[in-house]
């Protein structure tokens, strides 16, 4: 029998939850055998727990399979919000995530080591949201308050449109499972004054709108003022000829 060689390799998993489990702030895996730096993915909610952290849903494996083309030898996977769904994410009564701000700036960007990486990957899923807007915003300007030098990254691939932006690892999976993952530049400031202008915007019609009903409010206020005023004047004319 030839000589044979034998191969231990190991994914280290670190998770940081809220005491009772119902917010993921970030799920860390490391790859002991390679070398490589560390990223921030920024997506755009967590499904796992500190009980189910030691399963690898797709988004963890496509990273893991494209782990060393990319240059890392491992990664934390935060998010735009931190409480744990299993399902779709629900916009009914959601809001900008504070906590998970508060994590993000306090633990992430003010604390990057000078070979980490954050990777906005958090995709075009509900994009017109407002309050997906908001927290996109949010999480830009407190990369540029505490990272105003630096740069953030995105996952491309040959082939991929160069207007397909910070796309995710489920998309990148599904598209691009065979081709070699890179890291590109992210066009934050381009993307921070988009969110900004299509937000004011927002707010403008919103304030144009509630204008507008209000007007006509008064509008009908003043109508039924008027027709309740000529009701009385004409009760009154009646009586005074019925009396004269």
């Amino acid at each position: 029998m030839a000589n044979l060689v034998q191969t231990e390799a190991s994914v280290n998993t670190k998770i940081v939850t809220s005491e009772d489990g119902a917010k993921t702030f970030s799920i860390t895996k490391t790859v002991g055998g390679i070398e490589g730096s560390h990223a921030y993915f920024i997506l755009l909610y967590p499904t796992r727990t500190a009980k189910n952290c030691y399963i690898e849903d797709s988004t963890n494996n496509h990273l893991l399979n494209h782990l060393e083309e990319l240059g890392l030898n491992g990664y934390t996977i935060i998010n735009l919000f931190s409480k744990v769904t299993q399902s779709r994410l629900s916009l009914a009564g959601l809001e900008v995530d504070e906590d998970n701000m508060e994590f993000i700036q306090e633990r992430v960007f003010s604390n990057l080591s000078d070979d980490s990486k954050v990777v906005i990957a958090w995709g075009n899923t509900q994009q017109t949201s407002p309050v997906i807007m908001k927290s996109k915003q949010r999480i830009l300007e407190l990369w540029e308050k505490e990272q105003p030098s630096g740069t953030p990254y995105q996952l491309t691939a040959d082939g991929l449109p160069k207007d397909n932006l910070g796309v995710h690892p489920l998309y990148m999976g599904i598209r691009y499972s065979q081709a070699c993952w890179k890291l590109a530049t992210y066009p934050y400031k381009k993307i921070l004054k988009e969110l900004k202008a299509e937000l004011d915007a927002r707010e403008a019609k919103g304030k144009e709108k509630l204008s507008k009903s209000g007007k006509e409010d008064s509008e009908k206020l003043s109508s039924h003022t008027l027709s309740d005023q000529q009701y009385i004047q004409n009760h009154l004319f009646s009586h005074r000829k019925r009396y004269y």
